[in-house]
C-alpha cells in the first residue's frame, strides 16, 4: 500500500510549475534581447564559447532536483508488511452533509469543517472497528468502503468539501440506503451508520429508510452540525452570502426535531455538534454497541523511501554545478 507521510506538502509543487514559467519568460526576453543586438546569426559566431544546450540541461536539472526534493519532503511510504489481524469491534459507516448550507458559521469555525473535526476526533479514539466514509448532498457517493485502515479514512476526511456532489439537496434518505448497500453480510447485527448534518432535508423519505435500516439490523445516530438560528450561507471568501432570486439573503438553520425523529426511528441517539463533549460522547455511544470478532488484512509497517529522492536531488545538484555553460578548449560540447 502507498501513502503519504506528509501529503500537505506537496503544495510545493506549485512553485515548480512558477520556476517553469519563469524559465520560458526569461528565454523569451533573451530572444528579444539578442535580435536587438544584431542578426542571431552574427551573434552566435560572436558567443561561440556559450553553449546554449548546456544552459537548457543545467535547467532541467534545477527542475529534477526540486521535484525530488518536494517528494522527498512529503515522504512517500510503502507498506511492507502484511497481517492478519484479529479486532472485536463494529462497523461504522459516517454519512457527512456535504450540501452548501454546510458553508454556514453559525458554528465554529464552520458547519463543514465542524464535521470534519468530528469525524476526524472520533477516529482518533477508535482502535478495533471498521469505518467508511459517505457524503450526500441531492445525491449520496461512497467516498470510502468499510475498513480499518484509519490513516486512509483521514486521508479520504481531509479532500471532502461542499463543491465534491454537484447536485444540492439533502437527501438522507439516499445516504442511508447507500450504507445499508455498503455493508457487509458478515456484520449483521453490528452495523451503525452516523449520520452529520444541518437536518434540512429536502426529501420525506428519510424516516421510511431509517425504519427500513432498523428492520437490517443497522443502528442511525445522528449528530446536529449548526444551531436554530437562521445562518447565512457564505459563498465565498470575500464575505458574499447566497441570495434567492429576490435579492434576498438565504437563510438555513439546524432541524433538530427531524435529526431527532431518525435518531429515534433508527434505534440510535441524537446528538449536537455544538456539545463540549462531543467526541466523548459520541465514543460512549459507539462502544456502547456489542462488538463482533473482525478477521482483515492490514499493512503493519510502512518503510520511508525519501532517501531515494534526495540522492536524486542530489545527484542532480551535483551535475549542474559540474556542467559549465561556457565551453572548454580540451571539448568540444
Amino acid at each position: 500500500m502507498f501513502q503519504w507521510a506528509h501529503s500537505n506538502h506537496l503544495w510545493a509543487m506549485g512553485l515548480l510549475l512558477v520556476l517553469v514559467i519563469m524559465f520560458i519568460i526569461y528565454l523569451a526576453r533573451r530572444k528579444a534581447v539578442i535580435n536587438k543586438l544584431g542578426k542571431p546569426i552574427l551573434i552566435n559566431k560572436l558567443s561561440q564559447s556559450s553553449n546554449i544546450q548546456r544552459h537548457y540541461v543545467k535547467a532541467v536539472l534545477w527542475f529534477i532536483a526540486f521535484f525530488s526534493l518536494v517528494i522527498a519532503w512529503a515522504n512517500p511510504l510503502l507498506g511492507t508488511k502484511f497481517e492478519k489481524v484479529k479486532r472485536e469491534g463494529i462497523d461504522v459507516i459516517f454519512a457527512i452533509d456535504v450540501s452548501k448550507s454546510m458553508n454556514a458559521e453559525d458554528i465554529t469555525p464552520s458547519r463543514m469543517l465542524k464535521a470534519k473535526q468530528i469525524v476526524s476526533n472520533v477516529i482518533d479514539g477508535m482502535s478495533n472497528d471498521r469505518i467508511g466514509l459517505i457524503v450526500f448532498a441531492g445525491n449520496a457517493y461512497l467516498q470510502m468502503p468499510v475498513t480499518v485502515d484509519y490513516s486512509g479514512a483521514r486521508m479520504y476526511l481531509k479532500t471532502i468539501n461542499t463543491d465534491m456532489v454537484p447536485r444540492q439537496g439533502t437527501a438522507i434518505s439516499e445516504a442511508i440506503d447507500l450504507a445499508l448497500k455498503s455493508f457487509d453480510a458478515e456484520s449483521q447485527g453490528f452495523k451503525t451508520l452516523v449520520v452529520l448534518s444541518d437536518g434540512e432535508s429536502h426529501d420525506g423519505d428519510a424516516e421510511a429508510m431509517a425504519e427500513r435500516a432498523r428492520e437490517e439490523g443497522v443502528v442511525i445516530h445522528t449528530i446536529g452540525v449548526g444551531t436554530e438560528q437562521a445562518a447565512r450561507i457564505p459563498i465565498d471568501k470575500q464575505g458574499n452570502y447566497k441570495k434567492d432570486n429576490q435579492g434576498e439573503f438565504v437563510t438555513t438553520k439546524l432541524n433538530e426535531e427531524m435529526l431527532q425523529q431518525i435518531a429515534k426511528i433508527g434505534g440510535g441517539k441524537y446528538l449536537n455538534a455544538a456539545s463540549p463533549d462531543i467526541y466523548e460522547d459520541i465514543l460512549l455511544v459507539l462502544s456502547a454497541q456489542e462488538g463482533r470478532m473482525i478477521d482483515e488484512k492490514v499493512y503493519t509497517s510502512f518503510k520511508n523511501h525519501f532517501p531515494i529522492f534526495l540522492i536524486i536531488a542530489l545527484v542532480a545538484l551535483l551535475l549542474e554545478f559540474l556542467i559549465r555553460e561556457r565551453k572548454l578548449n580540451w571539448l568540444n560540447w
